[in-house]
């Protein structure tokens, strides 16, 4: 090989090099490089980043406000009659370094999350009649009689 081949090479390796090491963070997101799984920097700021190719890897996360929408679910109230109940929660990753300890990626926290509001939902509408759910939030409670399976009232 000739003196100039190598140089052509040595160019295209060098190149190769600075386009893998570059990343942008937009104004939307935010980042976290690791390094061989831990994390080593947090990048709350818009622009071009330079990590360490193939030992650093970059983990972007939403900075906007995100939805988490659970499914239609079948209910009991307190009174044994069913209700169909579709929850819904907005959230945002405020802590990106914390959130990527805690769950690593969006995925295990919508997980995480539907867990947490479908339980609550589910304690929540167990413990009240069908008339407290149902009533205005400004109309006065409807009273309610609690009667146990003996017809005496609690």
């Amino acid at each position: 090989m000739s003196k100039s081949n190598y140089i052509y090479i040595s160019i295209v390796l060098l190149v190769v090099c600075l386009v893998s090491s570059a990343f942008i963070v937009k104004e939307t997101e935010t980042a976290i490089v690791t390094e061989f799984g831990k994390p080593k920097k947090t990048i709350l700021e818009p622009g071009l980043y330079f990590r360490i190719p193939f030992i650093q890897k970059v983990m972007k996360f939403e900075s906007r406000v995100l939805e988490w929408d659970g499914d239609r679910t079948e209910i009991p109230t307190y009174d044994k009659k069913f209700i169909f109940v579709d929850t819904f929660a907005r959230w945002k990753i405020s802590d990106p370094l914390q959130f990527f300890k805690a769950l690593k990626d969006e995925n295990g926290a919508q997980s995480k999350i539907g867990d947490i509001i479908n339980g609550a939902v589910r304690d929540a509408i167990a413990k009240r009649y069908m008339p407290e759910l149902i009533m205005a939030s400004d109309t006065y409670p409807v009273p309610v009689t609690i009667v146990d399976d003996e017809g005496k009232e609690e």
